[in-house]
C-alpha cells in the first residue's frame, strides 16, 4: 500500500508553478475524485477543552470561499479511527515522531492521503500531542487555525509552494494570519476547477500562473470565456449594423 505523505518541514519536488501537488510521482494527481471533502475527528487524546471540530470547520472556511475552486470540505462527524479513511481521519497522536518521522519539537501536525490512480482514496490527519514543544496545546488559537488549514491543503491533494505568501508554504507555523496568498487559490483552483457546464455559477474559471508544465484540465469556465470573446466581434458588429441603418434609413 503507497502512501503520499507531509509535513510541515518537507519541501517536495520542485514544478515550474511555484504550488506543487501531493505527489513525489505522479504529476496527473488530481487530489479528490468528490469535490466535497469531509472530516472525521477522534478527539480520545486531545487536549482537555480543545474543541477540534470547532477548529476544523474554522479553518477550512478559507478554502471553501474560493470563487474559481468548487471544493467544499466540512466536519462530518466524530470518530474513533486512526488510520487512512475517507472521510479523513483526524486524531491526536502521542507517539508523533515515531509514527510519523517528523520532529515533536518542530513540528505540530502531519497529513497524508492513500492514493489509487490519480485520487485520493483516504487520509489521516495526525496532530502533535506527545512530549515535545510542537505539542498542539502549546499554540495559541490563531496558529493553531493557521496550522490545520496548511495541513488540510495538504488533504486536499497541494504540497508545498515556493511562494513565502502562500499558507501552503513549507513553514506555516510563523504566519499569524488565516489567509490563502494567490499561489494558494491557483492550486486549489487547479485541482478543484469551477464547471459552469455541471451546475456552477458563470465566469468561474480559474487563471494558474507560471504554470506551463503542468497538464491542463480546462473547467467550462474557460470554454465559455472562450466563446464569450469570440462572440463579442459579430455582437459589436450586429450593433454598429443595425445603428447605421437606422441612420440613414429612418423609418
Amino acid at each position: 500500500m503507497r502512501f503520499i505523505f507531509v509535513t510541515l518541514s518537507v519541501f517536495l519536488p520542485n514544478m515550474a508553478a511555484a504550488f506543487t501537488l501531493n505527489s513525489s510521482n505522479d504529476s496527473l494527481f488530481r487530489g479528490w475524485q468528490n469535490s466535497e471533502v469531509t472530516f472525521n475527528v477522534n478527539t480520545a487524546n486531545c487536549p482537555t477543552g480543545m474543541d477540534i471540530p470547532g477548529l476544523i470547520e474554522e479553518a477550512v472556511k478559507v478554502w471553501n470561499n474560493v470563487p474559481t475552486s468548487r471544493v467544499k470540505i466540512s466536519y462530518n462527524s466524530s470518530t474513533s479511527s486512526t488510520t487512512f479513511a475517507s472521510p479523513t481521519t483526524v486524531y491526536c497522536e502521542t507517539n508523533f515522531q515515531g509514527v510519523t518521522g517528523a520532529d515533536q519539537d518542530y513540528v505540530p501536525a502531519a497529513a497524508a492521503v492513500q492514493p489509487s490512480g490519480h485520487y485520493a482514496i483516504g487520509g489521516l490527519l495526525y496532530l502533535n500531542v506527545s512530549g515535545g514543544q510542537a505539542n498542539i496545546s502549546l499554540y495559541d488559537r490563531t496558529s493553531l487555525l493557521v496550522i490545520i488549514a496548511h495541513e488540510v491543503g495538504h488533504i486536499l491533494g497541494l504540497g508545498h509552494s515556493q511562494e513565502p505568501s502562500a499558507l501552503m508554504y513549507y513553514n506555516a507555523g510563523g504566519k499569524q494570519h488565516l489567509t490563502l496568498g494567490q499561489d494558494d487559490i491557483d492550486g486549489v483552483s487547479y485541482l478543484y476547477p469551477r464547471n459552469e457546464f455541471n451546475g456552477d455559477k458563470m465566469m468561474g474559471c480559474g487563471l494558474l500562473r507560471n504554470s506551463s508544465s503542468l497538464p491542463r484540465h480546462p473547467s467550462g469556465g474557460t470554454f465559455a470565456m472562450l466563446m464569450l470573446l469570440l462572440l463579442l466581434p459579430l455582437f459589436v458588429y450586429a450593433r454598429l449594423r443595425f445603428s447605421v441603418s437606422s441612420f440613414i434609413d429612418p423609418p
